[in-house]
């Protein structure tokens, strides 16, 4: 029995150093952006990548300097977030993105020019992209509604953890309370 606890947390150990190994490389991609204000779980790393990857790439294309503040990155209605303005005195650095639960949601294309509609159109694909992918653990997932009062985007082993530890937690309540 004890080789095997010894295995699981090897095998835990090194998921989390791979994390942690996902967590640097994107923050040091998203710095480029002179971001602050992050606050996704480390499955969405991978997605966090992909977009400033694919935003860089467009402006290299257009042979532009990235002139984009990135002002909030978070999880909201258990999709990616993705807050930014221009940096630059010609663009409005208003509200980029109103959603709602239903996925039904309002997005202002802020700039002119066509880089800049391409890079609003680059958020909002990996955002939609977020929706299917677990917000702890980077694996393929689905939106959760019951797990409390969150919708959380989750694969299946982290849906089980996290209902199992509420479940347990409901437990102890009502043991507390007899």
């Amino acid at each position: 029995m004890s080789e095997e606890i010894e295995q699981k947390r090897q095998e835990f150990e090194l998921t989390r150093k791979g994390l942690e190994c996902k967590k640097q490389e994107f923050e040091e991609v998203y710095d480029l952006y002179g971001a602050f204000g992050c606050d996704v779980g480390s499955g969405w790393y991978t997605v966090l990548r992909g977009l400033c990857a694919e935003i860089t790439a467009a402006y290299e294309r257009a042979e532009l300097p990235v002139d984009i503040v990135v002002d909030q990155v978070k999880e909201k209605f258990a999709k990616l977030r993705f807050y930014y303005h221009y940096h630059s005195a010609d663009h409005d650095p208003g509200i980029h993105v109103i959603g709602s639960l239903g996925g039904v949601g309002l997005r202002k294309r802020p700039g002119n020019s066509e880089l800049h509609k391409e890079v609003a159109l680059i958020v909002e694909k990996w955002e939609i992209k977020s929706a299917s992918v677990s917000e702890h653990c980077g694996a393929p997932g689905i939106l959760r509604n019951d797990i409390g009062y969150w919708v959380r985007t989750l694969c299946d082993a982290c849906y089980t953890s996290i209902k199992q530890k509420i479940n347990e937690q409901v437990k102890r309540k009502r043991n507390d309370g007899q």
